[in-house]
Formats: structure tokens, C-alpha cells, sequence
């Protein structure tokens, strides 16, 4: 009977540590847990940059941090491409969690961003467009 038990205790154990190990890989320790929803404004910058920062700062424009932005999946809007040029002022309603405080979106062009230019990147499972470009 000891044998069993002895046997149980150390299969609990490993089995305990590949699930700890599995789901410590869900939340990269630089991907924000939390869910949270955020009213975006895109700013058209002239720069290779991020582009989209929160409306409660529009009036704060040192208090601005600015996001890069990417869907959670293929079928949600890609909210840069919102922008035609001339379409001013465009908000969103984003719904979603910060995945790098410091980066580029996935599947991004390299060859035309400076390592400078990295921020927070903000994967979005729900977008909503406010506003896009009528006042």
C-alpha cells in the first residue's frame, strides 16, 4: 500500500509540473493579463510609429502613450488600415490585452521601422469604429 501511494505522490508531482510549466507559457511574462477595453484615437503621425494612443489623453499630449495595434485573428478589422489619408478623426473601441510593453506586432516589415520606434503593442479580440473621420 505504501509502494502505491509513494507511486501516486510522484506522478501528482511531475503531472503538477508540466501543468505549472504549461500554463506559465500562456501569459509570457511580458503579456498584461489583464482584459481591458480601450478608446483609441489614431494620430497620423509622419512616422514609421505607433500610431494610436487613448482619446481621455487628446487634450494631454505629453501624457500620451502611444500603441501599436494587432488583431487576436484574420477576421477582425485591421484597424491601420482605417486610415485613408484624409479620414480624420478615426476612434475605436478596442477590447483586448497589452502583449509587449516594449515591440512590434507580429508579422510586421522590419526593414522599415527603426528598433527605436517599439512600444506597447495592444492585441485586440474586438474592435468597435467610433468615428472614422466624420465629425
Amino acid at each position: 500500500m505504501n509502494a502505491i501511494l509513494f507511486i501516486l505522490n510522484i506522478l501528482t508531482t511531475h503531472c503538477n509540473g508540466i501543468i505549472n510549466n504549461h500554463t506559465s507559457n500562456i501569459h509570457p511574462t511580458n503579456s498584461s493579463p489583464k482584459t481591458e477595453t480601450l478608446i483609441l484615437e489614431y494620430n497620423a503621425i509622419a512616422c514609421t510609429c505607433a500610431q494610436w494612443s487613448e482619446t481621455k489623453y487628446s487634450n494631454k499630449p505629453d501624457s500620451k502613450i502611444y500603441y501599436w495595434l494587432e488583431p487576436d485573428n484574420n477576421f477582425l478589422i485591421m484597424a491601420d488600415s482605417l486610415f485613408d489619408g484624409n479620414n480624420l478623426p478615426i476612434r475605436i473601441k478596442v477590447t483586448g490585452k497589452i502583449s509587449k510593453e516594449h515591440g512590434f506586432p507580429d508579422g510586421m516589415n522590419y526593414a522599415k521601422v527603426s528598433k527605436k520606434e517599439a512600444g506597447k503593442v495592444f492585441r485586440y479580440s474586438h474592435i468597435t469604429v467610433l468615428n472614422s473621420g466624420k465629425k
